[in-house]
């Protein structure tokens, strides 16, 4: 997720738990704030030295949602940070006692942990558990800044904040996120209407509830987004794969990623990676659950991407419809594994890779939306003074080995 998607849900989180703990004083309530804030965007500490890693964009496919990512390194990480803050605090406020010092550790440890499962929610993928786990996990459930979150936090929080530029600095954001939701073509008029009732709702239970009941609101207003995406994601899955076997009976699957349109859980773009006959196929699809049809969803409608792809001549199957494929045959990508290290270093982080047709750029087809380099574009030759193979590879597992490690 978005940084500012994390310091709203670091920043809710500790105004739920001053509400529970009927904690008035405004310290107590800036510091614990502040610290779970902070402590929501600590794995993002990583960008820091995604840089060492080589040739760009390695350096960052490797790194990011990296070590720091991790429950091993997260958790301390976030211990220090309460620390740091609870000393901090201390010394402005020298009658703290345990209460408050229990209060903001508590928050610095939940931070990472609520970051994590925040950014499992897309299908950008994280890897929590290394060392004893080093493969990728993908929610594919959420949009990388779900805007249905933003427009039911900022008005539970904004008027809480004491700090008047604050609050001023997130109703500006909300105001953004409107006007955004409102002209960019891939919004669809009733996700933008979802989003400003949200935001109207939010504001008038921000306005005339209690403070419990406006942060249960929030809560449950925010776990309830997530579970709605989330089964539409199972769902989308579902058809998704019913399409594949009547499309394309000898098609093995291997993946299926998914990730919906902001604010719509009704109207997904599909990757499906499959093998046939030593050939690794990537499908892209949109796949419309009701009330849509599969022509009044169109997503992945606008990819032109660098990859070789061609049209797919499949009817629509219910809310599937086929837009294209690419396809590269399984021995010539093993082979360029083996020579090419900076492919090879892709691997590690591509659950759908490619290469173009000239056999010089290689990427992942999530990201891969335009005929220019997109970030997860990585030139396979470079010029003569530039071939460096990228440096301190993560042991994190191919997320297409079982196609590709042969």
């Amino acid at each position: 997720m978005d940084n500012v998607t994390h310091s709203l849900a670091g920043m809710l989180l500790a105004d739920a738990v001053c509400v529970w703990r009927r904690e008035a004083r405004v310290p107590v309530r800036a510091a614990a704030s502040l610290v779970s804030a902070l402590a929501n965007n600590l794995p993002d500490i990583d960008i820091v030295y995604s840089w060492l890693g080589g040739p760009k964009p390695l350096g960052s496919l490797l790194h990011h949602r990296g070590h720091t990512h991790t429950l091993l390194l997260g958790l301390p990480m976030a211990w220090l940070l309460g620390a740091g803050i609870w000393r901090w605090f201390l010394r402005k406020n020298p009658s703290a006692a345990a209460p408050e010092r229990r209060l903001l550790l508590g928050l610095a440890l939940a931070g990472p942990l609520l970051h994590l499962l925040m950014d499992f929610g897309n299908n950008y993928g994280v890897h929590p558990f290394w060392p004893l786990y080093d493969g990728w996990l993908y929610g594919d459930s959420i949009f990388i800044v779900e805007p249905l979150w933003l427009a039911i936090s900022i008005p539970c929080l904004a008027p809480t904040l004491t700090r008047r530029w604050l609050a001023v600095l997130l109703w500006g954001v909300l105001g953004t996120v409107l006007v955004l939701c409102w002209f960019l073509p891939f919004v669809a008029t009733a996700s933008r209407a979802a989003v400003v009732g949200a935001a109207l709702v939010a504001a008038v239970v921000a306005r005339s509830a209690s403070a419990r009941a406006r942060v249960g609101f929030a809560l449950v207003a925010c776990a309830s987004v997530a579970l709605l995406f989330s089964l539409g994601s199972l769902r989308a899955k579902a058809e998704l794969r019913r399409a594949v076997v009547a499309a394309f009976p000898a098609l093995t699957i291997h993946d299926l990623a998914l990730s919906p349109l902001p604010a719509n859980p009704a109207c997904w773009e599909a990757l499906v990676a499959g093998e046939q006959g030593g050939t690794y196929r990537v499908l892209r699809a949109s796949v419309a659950l009701p009330p849509l049809s599969a022509v009044s969803c169109r997503a992945g409608a606008d990819v032109e991407p660098t990859a070789p792809v061609t049209s797919v001549d499949r009817a629509n199957y219910q809310g599937v419809r086929w837009r294209s494929e690419y396809r590269a045959e399984l021995s010539a990508l093993s082979r360029l594994r083996q020579e090419n290290c900076r492919f090879r270093a892709l691997l590690r982080f591509a659950r759908l890779p490619y290469v173009n047709a000239a056999g010089t750029i290689a990427g992942d087809l999530r990201y891969d939306r335009s005929p220019d380099l997109d970030f997860s574009d990585v030139v396979l030759d470079g010029a003569a003074a530039d071939r460096r193979c990228a440096r301190f590879v993560p042991g994190w597992a191919e997320p297409r080995a079982e196609l590709f490690q042969r």
